[in-house]
């Protein structure tokens, strides 16, 4: 972990780490040093008395959220500090859901491209042409946002909330206030609603006399992208998938309702420019203030951002989002005042354009730290004659500059994917090596994401979307389509693909349900220390024999042990009630405990509900204790009947036998015991749950199997992934794997490595900066050692990140950048040069007239400078060649005249 020196803040700063109590805006220009604030805060509010589990830090993205926990972690060693959440609120939002069991446990998340995929199939187009097509690929994501904005229509969400209003025209409120008409019913959400699940019905309807022919075809579209986006609704639904979005609105419903979830006391929120109105209500919903009578008592709530740096309205970021905090926060808005990044030469710059093209008081601006004075050649203005000649003469200005200073960072910073992809040829053929962020993200390419399938399916054997990924990735089938209707009809069935790998003519189910008319079985559960497997101690064992589904008599076992680690007091918010339980039985030693075990349960297959963890943690306290006894080789067979439950009972939001108790579900009373002999007894009326369950699953497994097209697509999944398969499981509990690289790193190379020798997998140019990237930023091999370790603490971040996180990461050695502005944001580089800087581009043409999104344009090219923290460079071409070959000369963009005196 890296450590970071002793600092002293300025006086704005000290006046931010001191606000106290209510609602706090800072308004934090770039190179301000908000993130050792942050830092600074988090330390002083845990020393006056919060705890580290009542405090929120969120962010807008994944990277703002890393550099804040990279320097909390560097400069806060306390023990508890992993109580601490520190993320975006996608990432918080996705852990709420699950663990208040608001969602379906098994449910998967979903991004753009497995949304886009799943509309083409239901509209039966190839999916590869919709990628490529920009209007159709338009008109499906406006599909998709409409089913949200319907989401919110329905659950009555607050105008001002609505995610994406745009997706409604004027034709079609016009259409729908006719329809109203026609049927005689006042046009409001009901109306609404009831066209939008009636689509069939309407469709008729409209086809009348009482619409002419303009308004009929006007319909006729509206109610179309109705069906598509109920469909793609339903078939969210019927699948347990939910996007990035759904993660947002199922957070804000469950929050308003008045649930009993938590609160927080002590909340900041970083880029809280970039926000939408839900994000910053879902975060009012979160804090123990209240907007509408805030209680400076009641807690507190720090929100920091930077008003000439907002650029995210396509995600739907409004300016609007700080002039209503501003009024929240009224009396207290602090500004940091003194920059520490950039040198006079190029503040003067940024506080001119700051002043002149975005109307920020002068009095506002922030002064520098850094009184060097520059060569006078840092600030240039670049030409070329034409926009292709520009291509090549930034490429070449580019490698001086790397030739000059090639220790440098440099940036390239352009308006488009395309300018981004010729920039890029033209450096290549420099033989100039780079890091191009535009375009498709590397996260989102199919090899990417099927190598993180992979990991994913290890510790999430019933994730829907993993599994298909695999599959349309190893050429089990030739589209994403059709291994989801595979996948489909393996789940209505209870099986999953690691059934034929496995089992050569079986399942998991019918396993379990043989097992349990032949065999005694023992089933057992443990009370332990923690939840670390490989260190913690069990402190109960409980278990009973089953034959038949029933107990055998006089067969229960009981046993509490001595241990001299640690007991938690709180289970949760419960009192741990293994503390007063041991007081009322004899402690064995570990070694007589688990030989007692050991003899009760011989060679039986045991079963136990999340039995991966209590298998696990017997057979670590073995190896320590009772070195002579290998659990592997004695009980190489255990089932778990909480994955049991997730296939055969796969819409419940949570397994766990508490929820059980509570919910009075397969015939469990509640009893708050939390102890193993309990857990037993419940563990036993869910296993003759299961049993029931899953005879009833045989005939319909046996006949998919049968089928020769079934067996064909097995064969051809097996001679793929078999051996990855197990080569990758048999590490999950090895802490012992030597190896120069952590083994989350290793394991995904070996498997590339082995797709692309077997022909699966196309090379992955850019893949080594992924694994440098998790091995030295993400990854701490020396506290996770295990491959389970690395995959529980680290797979939902790795699962959200993206290629500009890469970026500022020490691993990359790549000292020229290419970027698109939006992809810049958050990042900073030594030398920075504006690609074609011309009016029509700056701002966007098609925004002349749209005074919101010139203002828009107007911060993106602040954006886009102000990354520079030593030299900026500005460039444009001269004049534009059209279609015909007819040369129009270009201007510099009108955004550059406050400050080109500043420019040689």
């Amino acid at each position: 972990m890296k450590r970071y020196s002793e600092w002293t803040p300025d006086a704005s700063q000290q006046r931010v780490i001191d606000a106290h109590g209510g609602y706090h805006l800072v308004l934090a220009p770039p190179g301000c040093g908000k993130t050792q604030i942050l830092t600074e805060r988090v330390k002083r509010a845990h020393e006056q008395g919060v705890d580290y589990e009542d405090m929120l830090c969120l962010t807008f993205t994944n990277r703002a959220a890393r550099g804040m926990q990279e320097r909390i972690h560097g400069q806060i060693s306390d023990s508890d500090i992993a109580q601490l959440y520190i993320g975006n609120i996608h990432r918080f939002c996705s852990k709420f859901l699950y663990d208040n069991a608001l969602i379906e446990a098994g449910s998967s998340i979903i991004d753009d491209e497995d949304a886009l995929s799943i509309l083409t199939r239901y509209l039966d187009e190839q999916e590869d042409e919709v990628k490529e097509d920009y209007r159709r690929r338009r008109g499906y994501e406006e599909i998709i946002q409409f089913s949200h904005f319907m989401y919110q229509i329905a659950h009555g969400h607050p105008k001002e909330l609505r995610l994406h209003a745009d997706c409604l025209s004027a034709d079609d409120v016009e259409v729908m206030r006719r329809i109203c008409q026609v049927e005689r019913r006042p046009f409001d959400a009901a109306a609404m609603i009831d066209i939008y699940e009636h689509t069939d019905y309407y469709s008729d309807a409209v086809k009348t006399e009482a619409y002419d022919y303009a308004l009929q075809q006007l319909a006729l579209r509206l109610l179309r992208k109705m069906r598509y986006a109920h469909a793609f609704n339903a078939y969210q639904r019927q699948n347990h998938l939910v996007d990035f979005e759904d993660l947002l609105l199922l957070t804000y419903d469950a929050l308003r309702s008045g649930g009993d979830y938590r609160r927080y006391p002590w909340i900041q929120v970083d880029e809280v420019q970039d926000l939408n109105p839900l994000q910053l209500a879902i975060i009012d919903l979160l804090s123990t203030l209240t907007p509408q009578a805030p209680d400076a008592t009641a807690g507190e709530v720090l929100y920091l951002g930077d008003e000439q740096q907002a650029i995210f309205s396509f995600m739907g970021a409004k300016m609007d989002t700080l002039t209503l905090l501003k009024t929240r926060c009224s009396g207290r808005i602090h500004h940091l005042g003194v920059n520490h990044r950039s040198p006079r030469y190029l503040l003067e710059v940024f506080n001119e354009y700051a002043k002149s093209q975005l109307g920020i008081d002068e009095e506002l601006l922030p002064e520098t730290a850094d009184d060097r004075k520059g060569t006078g050649r840092e600030l240039k203005l670049l030409y070329s004659d034409t926009l292709e000649g520009e291509y090549e003469d930034v490429a070449r200005f580019t490698g001086g500059l790397f030739e000059e200073h090639p220790q440098d960072t440099t940036a390239i910073i352009v308006s488009s994917n395309k300018d981004a992809d010729e920039v890029s040829a033209c450096l290549h053929r420099l033989r100039l090596p780079h890091f191009k962020v535009s375009g498709q993200d590397l996260f989102s390419t199919p090899e990417v994401k099927m190598l993180l399938a992979h990991l994913n399916v290890l510790t999430s054997e019933n994730n829907f979307i993993c599994w298909s990924r695999l599959l349309k990735g190893l050429g089990v089938f030739q589209t994403n389509a059709a291994a989801r209707e595979f996948m489909r009809k393996l789940f209505n069935r209870a099986m999953l693909p690691s059934d034929f790998l496995l089992y050569d003519d079986s399942t998991y189910v019918q396993e379990f349900v043989a097992l349990c008319e032949q065999e005694e079985v023992v089933v057992f559960d443990t009370e332990t220390t923690g939840l670390n497997v490989f260190e913690d101690d069990i402190l109960q064992i409980a278990a009973v024999k089953v034959r038949d589904g029933r107990k055998v008599p006089g067969s229960e076992f009981s046993v509490h042990i001595e241990t001299e680690r640690e007991i938690p007091p709180m289970l949760g918010r419960t009192v741990n009630p293994i503390i007063e339980e041991r007081r009322r039985h004899t402690l064995l030693s570990h070694r007589e405990a688990l030989m007692q075990f050991m003899a009760y349960v011989g060679n039986d297959v045991l079963i136990g509900h999340n039995v991966e963890f209590d298998y696990h943690i017997l057979d670590f306290n073995l190896r320590r204790y009772v070195p002579r006894s290998d659990l592997r080789v004695s009980c190489p067979r255990y089932y778990d009947t909480l994955k049991l439950l997730r296939m055969l009972v796969p819409d419940l939001h949570s397994y766990r036998l508490d929820d059980f108790r509570k919910q009075h579900l397969f015939g469990i009373e509640e009893d708050e015991a939390h102890l193993a002999d309990v857990d037993v007894d419940d563990t036993l009326k869910v296993l003759r749950h299961c049993y029931q369950q899953g005879r009833g699953m045989i005939v319909s497994q046996m006949e998919f199997l049968s089928q020769q097209n079934v067996q064909n697509r097995i064969e051809v999944f097996r001679k793929a992934y078999m051996e990855i398969y197990f080569h990758s499981r048999e590490l999950l509990h090895e802490r012992s794997f030597k190896s120069s690289e952590p083994v989350l790193v290793s394991e995904m190379r070996s498997v590339y490595q082995h797709l692309l020798e077997a022909d699966r997998m196309i090379p992955i140019e850019k893949l080594h900066y992924i694994f440098e990237y998790l091995s030295h930023d993400i990854l701490c091999p020396e506290e996770e050692p295990s491959l389970i370790e690395q995959l529980q603490r680290h797979i939902m971040e790795i699962n959200t990140l993206k290629e500009a996180d890469l970026c500022n990461s020490s691993t990359i050695r790549d000292r020229i950048f290419v970027t698109t502005v939006h992809k810049a944001k958050g990042l900073e580089f030594d030398n920075v040069i504006v690609f074609d800087a011309v009016d029509g581009r700056y701002p966007n043409y098609y925004h002349q007239n749209n005074q919101r999104l010139l203002e828009e344009d107007r911060r993106k090219f602040y954006v886009a400078i102000s990354r520079a923290r030593k030299r900026l460079f500005v460039s444009q071409s001269l004049t534009r060649i059209d279609y015909q070959g007819q040369p129009h000369r270009k201007l510099l963009t009108p955004f550059m005249h406050s400050i080109a005196r500043f420019f040689s």
